[in-house]
């Protein structure tokens, strides 16, 4: 068998081989997706920033998202009953000196993430959030609930978008929030990088659509026709305010970063 990169040992298959478990490829994310680019770039911040393995932990839900703590060699959890950021911040609690990376997706918002997500901004817990907008989720009459991998209508026949993440991620206190398309994977790497560097909580949205969005067909579309469309259609604004930030109300996507310590400005 061939030997993977390490930055200890250094050559292998491909940089991110050290990071991945080899074996479970084919993953179950689509060509295109963007959490396969989510991770390759959390991976490239994580070489750039010195950081090794054994001091990173990486806490996932449920979905296509979740199965990030499947994939990686770092130390990592799986929670599938909701409570993924108390998870976390136990984590942390009992080790300090560890770098804990949360990825969050709808599903996990609407299992009561929303609520840990607002107590983490406003205790300032040491998280880096990484929440992976794909737009599934779904309202009925009497309540919001997942539904994965499709987007269905909600009982008033629209399609229902998800609310404004960044704009609640700035009022519960989060010391850094960030929105990017999978495009924009160096602006990306740039938060991640900044993220490591702070203490306090760090919410990085990434707007990254589900390429399975016909429930009835199942049919994936083209992927750089889908992305593409996302980066058409975002525009970058550095330290929008929070209520600007509601993809519902705006003609384009704002990406950018909103929050920014003033020892990384």
């Amino acid at each position: 068998m061939v030997e993977l990169y390490d930055k200890e040992k250094g050559g292998g298959l491909h940089p991110s081989d050290s990071f991945l478990h080899p074996e479970i490829f084919p993953t179950v994310w689509c060509p295109g997706c963007g959490i396969g680019t989510t991770a390759y770039t959390l991976f490239e911040a994580i070489k750039e920033a010195g950081i090794l393995k054994k001091d990173m932990r990486i806490v996932s839900g449920i979905g296509c998202t979740g199965k990030i703590a499947e994939c990686v060699r770092f130390k990592s959890y799986s929670i599938t009953n909701g409570k993924v950021v108390d998870f976390a911040i136990q984590l942390k609690h009992k080790n300090p000196g560890l770098k804990v990376c949360v990825f969050l997706n709808n599903a996990d918002i609407l299992l009561s993430g929303a609520e840990q997500l607002i107590e983490a901004g406003k205790k300032s817990e040491n998280l880096i959030v990484i929440f992976i907008n794909n737009f599934i989720y779904a309202v009925s009459k009497d309540k919001a609930f997942p539904l994965t991998p499709f987007m269905r209508k909600s009982a008033g026949s629209e399609f229902e978008l998800p609310f404004n993440i960044p704009g609640m991620a700035i009022y519960s206190g989060a010391d850094f929030v960030a929105r990017w398309t999978p495009m924009q994977a160096g602006w990306m790497k740039d938060s991640f990088l900044e993220a490591f560097s702070l203490t306090g909580l760090a919410v990085i949205e990434v707007i990254s659509p589900c390429l399975i969005y016909e429930a009835n067909s199942g049919r994936i579309l083209d992927a750089v026709d889908r992305i593409k469309f996302y980066n058409d259609n975002s525009e970058i604004k550095f330290r929008a305010k929070g209520e600007n930030l509601d993809i519902r109300l705006q003609k384009k996507i704002i990406t950018g970063k909103f929050k920014i310590p003033e020892d990384i400005d």
